[in-house]
C-alpha cells in the first residue's frame, strides 16, 4: 500500500468515526426532546404552561411548587400525563348541605354541587338538589337535598251534578223554571300525592271510577220575547219584576207636568232613569201600555211610580209588585 493509500484510510476512519459520534448525538437529543412534555395547569385562577419531563400529575404540581392541602384535589383533561394534557387543581371549600332538616358543614374540593352530594351518598333518583346538580361550587354555597317520594291512595268523592239549560219557548225570555233537580252520585279516585321531605306538595288524579252515577239538573230558560198586550203581541227587550207605587195628576207642585215637560195622565210612569232610560216604551200587566217619561226623588232603582186617573184609584192600588216589560 502506497503513503497516500494509508493516508487516505486513515482519513476515511476519522471521517466514518466523526459521523457516528454525531448521530449518536443527534439520537440522543432527539430523545431528551421527545420525553418533554407541555401541559397546562389551571390553579388559583392562573394559567399556567409547564415544560416537564415527569409522568406523575403530582410531580408536575411539584415541579411548580403547587402545594395540594388535605382535602384539595386535581384533575387531568387525558388518562394518563402527555404532552397538552391539562391539570386542573380545585381547592377545598366550605358548603353547608341542608338534607332532612339538618344543616351538615363540609369541607371539598368537588367542583360540582352533584358530585358534592355524590360524596356524602346524596345521589339517589328521589333526591332533588337545589341549585341544580351541574352547578359549579363556590365558597359557603348552601345546598338543598330534598327527599321526594310518592304514594298512591283511593278516595271516595262525590259525582257533582251537572246542570243542563234547555231552551223553551213557553216561558217568556229571562224567566227559568227547574224541571229536574240534580242529585250528586259517587265515585272512587285514585290519586298520587307528592311529598318533598315528608310533606306533600301536590297530587294528581290518575283514574276515576264512578260508583253511583249523578242525575243532573235540568233548568227550561225562556226565550220567548212577545208579550200580550191588548194591542196584540208586542216585542220587549228585557222584563224584571219591580216595586209600583201609584200617583194621581196632581200630586206634587199640582202643576201636573212631568221631568220631561210632558202633562201627567194615565200611561206616564215614573222611573229610574239609572234602570228604564226616559222614554221607553213599556207593558205592565193589570195597567197597560206606558211611556217612562217621569222621575221622582222616592223612585231608585228597582221602583216605578204609575200615574193614574185619581186620587181614589191611586189609593186603591196601593204598592205592589208588578212586572214590567220594556218594549222594543
Amino acid at each position: 500500500m502506497t503513503d497516500f493509500q494509508t493516508i487516505q484510510s486513515k482519513l476515511s476512519r476519522k471521517t466514518i468515526l466523526y459521523l457516528c459520534v454525531l448521530l449518536i448525538v443527534a439520537m440522543l437529543a432527539a430523545g431528551f426532546a421527545w420525553t418533554y412534555k407541555t401541559v397546562q395547569i389551571i390553579t388559583d385562577g392562573k394559567h399556567i404552561v409547564v415544560s416537564t419531563l415527569y409522568s406523575d400529575p403530582k410531580s408536575v404540581l411539584a415541579q411548580e411548587h403547587i402545594v395540594l392541602e388535605s382535602p384539595d384535589e386535581y384533575r387531568m383533561s387525558t388518562d394518563k400525563l402527555d404532552n397538552g394534557t391539562v391539570i386542573t387543581v380545585y381547592r377545598a371549600m366550605p358548603v353547608t348541605v341542608m338534607y332532612q332538616g339538618k344543616a351538615q358543614s363540609v369541607i371539598t374540593a368537588k367542583p360540582t354541587v352533584g358530585e358534592v352530594a355524590a360524596s356524602m351518598g346524596l345521589s339517589a333518583d328521589n333526591i332533588r338538589l337545589e341549585p341544580g346538580a351541574d352547578t359549579a361550587v363556590v365558597p359557603n354555597l348552601q345546598i338543598n337535598a330534598t327527599v321526594l317520594s310518592e304514594k298512591i291512595v283511593e278516595r271516595q268523592q262525590p259525582d257533582l251534578f251537572a246542570v243542563l239549560r234547555k231552551p223553551d219557548a213557553s216561558l217568556e225570555k229571562g224567566m227559568e223554571a227547574v224541571e229536574q233537580e240534580g242529585q250528586d252520585g259517587t265515585k272512587t279516585v285514585v290519586i298520587k300525592q307528592h311529598f318533598a321531605d315528608g310533606n306533600q306538595v301536590s297530587e294528581e288524579v290518575l283514574s276515576e271510577r264512578v260508583n253511583e252515577p249523578s242525575i243532573p239538573k235540568i233548568i227550561r230558560v225562556g226565550t220567548r220575547d212577545t208579550v200580550e198586550t191588548s194591542r196584540g203581541a208586542m216585542r220587549f227587550r228585557r222584563s224584571e219584576l219591580m216595586e209600583a207605587t201609584a200617583y194621581n195628576p196632581w200630586d206634587g207642585s199640582g202643576a201636573g207636568i212631568t221631568a220631561t215637560g210632558m202633562q201627567a195622565r194615565r200611561g206616564i210612569v215614573a222611573v229610574d232613569p239609572r234602570v228604564i232610560p226616559l222614554g221607553s216604551r213599556l207593558f205592565i200587566p193589570g195597567y197597560g201600555m206606558a211611556l217612562a217619561a217621569d222621575t221622582g226623588g222616592a223612585i231608585v232603582g228597582n221602583r216605578v211610580d204609575l200615574c193614574m186617573d185619581g186620587y181614589g184609584e191611586a189609593i186603591s192600588f196601593g204598592r205592589r209588585m208588578v212586572k214590567v216589560y220594556v218594549l222594543e
